[in-house]
């Protein structure tokens, strides 16, 4: 299944307000640059992953492009180590965003921005599919990057969360909304015969 097809059926079974964001990590930053536009500027990464989701842009950033120390960290763009929150291994080069629909890369991660309707439907396929509950695990800081991103791509578990303080305020996400990050291999194993 391709990654418009997965969108499609996620959208289906879900009813999605805001595009899911395919997160792709490159250990390489040429090989994110074969496949994705530099992002031009600087931003923290939920404010990279909503641009994608709410304007449907695709890119990639380096440590270059990161605007925050909590984001940098989790995503691997450091080697320092911190035992506040889940980090992807360092030292990784890049990052890519994308809406789903267009990703042309295999996503590590789908960032989903739910209401608690939507999240308990994923929830729900989620069991139906693996047999077993969803658990969330997180602890209110560095949502987007650390809860969403790096714990899902380094325990190979989806994962769900509130958000932190950071994203909600240089993001626009709202108040009754939540954050999920599916490993791609979950999303297509709960989609794939919907």
């Amino acid at each position: 299944m391709d990654n418009n097809e997965l969108s499609q059926k996620l959208n289906e079974q879900v009813g999605m307000e805001k595009e899911p964001v395919a997160i792709k990590v490159y250990d390489d930053a040429a090989c994110a640059e074969a496949e994705l536009t530099k992002y031009d500027g600087q931003a923290r990464h939920c404010q990279l992953t909503f641009e994608s989701s709410t304007e449907g842009k695709s890119f990639y950033a380096t440590a270059n492009e990161m605007n925050c120390p909590n984001g940098a960290l989790a995503l691997g763009f450091t080697d320092k180590q911190v035992d506040a929150f889940p980090q992807i291994p360092p030292i990784k080069q890049a990052l890519g965003y994308a809406p789903l629909k267009d990703a042309t890369f295999e996503p590590d991660v789908i960032i989903i921005y739910a209401t608690p309707v939507q999240a308990l439907k994923i929830a729900k396929l989620y069991k139906a599919t693996f047999k077993k509950r969803f658990e969330a695990n997180f602890n209110g800081t560095a949502s987007l990057c650390a809860d969403a991103v790096s714990s899902p791509y380094v325990s190979g578990q989806s994962n769900m969360t509130l958000g932190c303080t950071g994203s909600r305020k240089f993001s626009d996400i709202k108040d009754e909304e939540m954050v999920i990050g599916l490993t791609y291999a979950d999303a297509v194993d709960m989609l794939q015969d919907k």
